[in-house]
């Protein structure tokens, strides 16, 4: 099954690259390298165009070809060894959301639920991918529901996120994916006002004219979405913006 509407703007989910650690409670997250590889080969040889998210959204009328773009949640050393290269070898490019509070650490988040460690990229790591033309998004301090926070504790959560990744690279940070998806109006706000100007969800869909840069779908890339499954996952987000 192919992709056969035309102009179709999606932003792909990415969470870690390799193989499933025994035991793990998010099993689905993980991509293998080669798989990634492949759905990378897959869309540009069918017509499709590897976009920053940034020029995806400026626009996303006005596009001529099918166009995606990768996000990477969380900030895994997986992705660092495994995602950059294949993506820079194929001159595609990226945003990767940064759990602020677990860089040069491990996924403190899962560990508390009872769910397997995994290690985070390094300050130097970050810093040489946003070098590289990557772009670095935030993705909170601690990775909270940020609905059950007070108003002081999400504010913190936005701006310290904000800043310690800012003081990595070097440039502003503008980027913002809410963990879990977890979001309401209140949380909405708090993001403008802590300076983003994007910030991406977990709710299938693709990117169309009068989107809410602050309520980006996206399409999650499991484990399993090779061959016609990534069509069919693509033309489903396609048709949950309906």
């Amino acid at each position: 099954m192919e992709v056969t509407h035309t102009q179709t703007s999606v932003v792909l989910l990415y969470h870690r690259l390799g193989l499933p650690k025994l035991g793990s409670l998010v099993a689905g997250q993980y991509v293998a390298p080669r798989l990634f590889r492949w759905q990378l080969d897959y869309l540009c040889a069918r017509g499709w165009r590897g976009v920053p998210l940034a020029d995806m959204l400026r626009d996303p009328g006005a596009a001529l070809d099918d166009q995606f773009s990768v996000t990477f949640d969380d900030g895994y050393l997986c992705v660092y060894e495994h995602a950059i290269p294949a993506l820079a070898e194929r001159n595609v490019t990226a945003t990767i959301y940064v759990v602020a509070g677990s860089v040069d650490g491990i996924n403190d988040w899962d560990r508390n639920a009872g769910d397997q460690t995994e290690r985070m990229m390094s300050r130097e790591q970050i810093r040489e991918i946003a070098d590289l033309g990557f772009e670095i998004g935030s993705h909170t301090m601690t990775h909270p529901r940020l609905t059950e926070l007070s108003d002081d504790q999400l504010a913190q959560e936005l701006t310290d996120s904000k800043k310690a990744l800012e003081d990595i690279i070097g440039r502003e940070v503008t980027a913002f994916s809410y963990p879990y998806g977890n979001r309401d109006t209140r949380v909405i706000r708090a993001v403008a006002a802590a300076g983003y100007s994007t910030a991406v969800s977990t709710r299938l869909g693709t990117v169309t004219e009068g989107i809410s840069a602050f309520e980006i779908p996206r399409a999650n890339i499991r484990w399993n979405t090779f061959g016609p499954l990534l069509a069919r996952k693509i033309n489903r987000a396609r048709r949950a913006s309906k």
